[in-house]
């Protein structure tokens, strides 16, 4: 508002100042020659002063309106030039193009839409259009300032009236329909400031085109204001104008979309013959027609280069878009992510190399196959998919993938639609990662808690169990010294032997779930197994089982509890002697050892029926078993896997053409040693 204040102020000035100088001509001409370019230079000083806070179209917009008001500048001085130097007072003269084009400068200004966003990509051609179509209207102007003779009153001064008025005409319409147009961004109150110039501007020369006439128009008095008034506009609506700001630059991306295309400045360039055709039989004259043959010469020759430019900018625009696109092409096709592009029918458009390998199937392959190919459950079907991709929304959840093969295998999926400017579905993509060894992580985390909760019963239970149960085998040890009947002594020696295995499942237990320190030394596992053997040999012999051993020489020395190690090797040997006896034939057991990965290895195999594929992942699961009710308890792999584990090593069932193999490893003792810590490793300790 000063600044339309400081207008007002400023033209009652100029007027009060007039009055006063009317009988002075000669100081009246530079008064007026000065005064007059006050207003449109303050106007372009207020945004040469703001042009860092504008970018783009924004700052196209802008200058465009600067440039317009130095033109009007010019033609003012013009003016006042032929007044003071060559006594004319008439407006029809060169400076009448300079006014003209400054008038006209804020509709050409529009073309840049600041509304939309600074949108940097389409300053340059938008530029170019601008200059095009202020090529094309300086040749429309010379056609009125070209004739010598061209006095105030004649007919050419009354068509360059006419076509003053209703290009100011056009300027105020254009700028209230930005405003309407513009009314949902802050560029709204900048529009309707200059809408408002626009109108007091096209009031004021109408009142001076009416006053013009009957030659009652004077400089220097009221008609002036013509040339003040509308000029404070601009600073008022410069000074407030909203800045190209980083969120207004970020949302105008999406308006690359909609780009200008060439059809303003092909449209000058073909409207020129026309309206120099036109112009030369609507203003006939002779005496100036070799000076408007130039005149639509020099325009030609002006405007065929912007065209050039203007094709070299939409093609250098195009490039930069291309490599856009190709760098987000090679983005999608590097990421780790499995992405699919689908149609809203759910048929795959595009996929990423993640996602062919994922599936197994090429480009070609995948574009030929229906939704339901692609998955082993219709987690989302076709009509969900097209339901989703009508309304608008996403969906987000776990769906199992199908191989070339026929397996499948689960990816965490998010599904969005992508919408074309009126809202219609185009494409779904679909963006998933593959959910396998999380799944497997989970199962196992999951498998490992069961575990550790199982071991806290079994704990509680074998202790309550433990003290009973030793009662019994005190008492019944006492019952048996005292009698002597052999009867009641023989069911004696049975409950004894009934307790002692109910005492040895205890004691399993309680190794299974206890965490108790225990010393470990240097150990040779060659000499180990032997003891260990030496212990069955006595069985194997009586029950024609054979065993093969093979012990190398190799096999480093090894950091362990010795009766630890032993209580492996004896489950493993009493596993082995279960499955020969199972086949009611003789059979044979293999031990040998030997060094592998820097480690000690112990493999016990046999010859029987082996493990069923079914149950080859369960055997090291507590009370697992695959003996019949009553011969197993289902604990001697997990304890055993406990305590190879509790020392670093490994117990694992090996794959073999016959039988059973079971591969304890253990590392070396200067690797035991090497990364072993001040505190002790509990017994049966699970590393799940």
């Amino acid at each position: 508002m000063f600044w339309l204040l400081l207008g007002i102020l400023y033209s009652f000035g100029y007027v009060t100042v007039g009055w006063l100088l009317r009988d002075q001509p000669i100081v009246l001409g530079w008064f007026r020659a000065a005064a007059l370019v006050v207003p449109p230079m303050t106007g372009a000083l207020v945004i040469v002063r703001r042009r860092h806070t504008w970018s783009g179209c924004q700052w196209l917009f802008w200058a465009t309106i600067a440039l317009g008001l130095a033109m009007s500048a010019i033609g003012l001085s013009g003016w006042a030039a032929d007044e003071l130097m060559f006594a004319r007072d008439t407006w029809l003269a060169w400076p009448a193009v300079f006014a003209l084009f400054g008038a006209v400068a804020p509709l050409f200004a529009l073309l840049a839409q600041p509304h939309r966003g600074a949108r940097e990509p389409l300053a340059a051609t938008t530029a170019i259009d601008i200059a095009g179509l202020a090529v094309v209207t300086g040749f429309l102007y010379s056609f009125f300032v070209t004739t010598p003779d061209a006095g105030a009153g004649g007919a050419m001064s009354a068509q360059l009236k006419l076509v003053s008025e209703l290009q100011q005409l056009l300027v105020v319409v254009a700028m209230f329909a930005a405003t309407i147009v513009a009314r949902q961004t802050p560029w709204r109150q900048t529009y309707r400031r200059l809408s408002l110039g626009a109108l007091v501007g096209f009031a004021t020369l109408t009142l001076s085109n009416i006053e013009i006439a009957p030659g009652l128009y004077r400089s220097g008095f009221v008609y002036d204001f013509t040339w003040i008034l509308p000029f404070a506009f601009f600073p008022w609506a410069a000074a407030s104008a909203p800045s190209s700001d980083a969120s207004l630059a970020d949302e105008s991306q999406d308006e690359e979309l909609s780009r200008p295309r060439p059809w303003v400045i092909f449209t000058a360039v073909a409207l020129l013959p026309f309206l120099d055709f036109g112009l030369r039989h609507l203003i006939p004259d002779e005496a100036s027609k070799s000076f408007r043959d130039l005149s639509t010469a020099v325009t030609l020759i002006s405007v065929l280069p912007l065209l050039v430019a203007r094709i070299a900018a939409e093609r250098a625009e195009l490039q930069q878009a291309s490599s856009t696109m190709k760098l987000m092409a090679e983005v999608l096709e590097q990421a780790r992510e499995l992405i699919v592009v689908m149609t809203p029918e759910g048929r795959c458009r595009h996929a990423n190399t993640a996602f062919c390998k994922a599936v197994g199937r090429s480009r070609e392959e995948l574009a030929t196959l229906s939704p339901a190919e692609l998955l082993a459950h219709e987690t989302v079907t076709r009509d969900e998919i097209q339901t989703m991709a009508r309304v608008g929304g996403g969906w987000r959840g776990t769906v199992m993938r199908t191989r070339k093969d026929g397996t499948a295998f689960p990816v965490s999926a998010s599904i969005a639609p992508i919408v074309d400017a009126h809202g219609r579905p185009t494409h779904i993509v679909s963006v998933e990662q593959d959910i396998t060894e999380e799944r497997r992580l989970k199962e196992q985390l999951i498998h490992s808690e069961r575990l550790s909760a199982v071991g806290q019963l079994v704990a509680g239970v074998a202790h309550e169990i433990n003290n009973p149960l030793q009662a019994v085998m005190g008492f019944s040890e006492l019952l048996i010294n005292a009698e002597t009947r052999p009867d009641v002594r023989a069911d004696l020696e049975q409950i004894r032997a009934d307790a002692s295995r109910a005492a040895k499942i205890v004691h399993g237990l309680l190794l299974f779930a206890r965490r108790e320190t225990l010393e470990r030394s240097v150990a040779d596992l060659n000499d180990v197994a032997r003891s260990t053997l030496a212990l069955r040999s006595f069985d194997y012999r009586t029950r024609t089982i054979t065993v093969l051993q093979e012990y190398s020489v190799d096999v480093p020395l090894v950091v362990a509890n010795r009766e630890q190690v032993q209580q492996i090797i004896v489950n493993l040997l009493l596993n082995a002697e279960h499955a020969v006896r199972s086949t009611g034939a003789a059979g044979t057991i293999s031990i040998r050892t030997g060094q592998h990965d820097g480690g000690a290895f112990l493999e016990i195999a046999d010859d029987g029926p082996g493990v069923p594929a079914g149950a080859a992942g369960r055997v090291f699961e507590p009370f697992f078993t695959t003996k019949p009710v009553g011969e197993g308890t289902g604990l001697g792999l997990s304890v055993s896997l406990g305590i190879a584990e509790a020392h670093g090593g490994s117990l694992v069932l090996v794959p073999s053409d016959r039988g059973a193999r079971f591969r304890l490893t253990l590392p070396a003792a200067s690797l035991a040693h090497a990364g072993a810590s001040d505190d002790p490793i509990p017994a049966g300790a699970r590393a799940d």
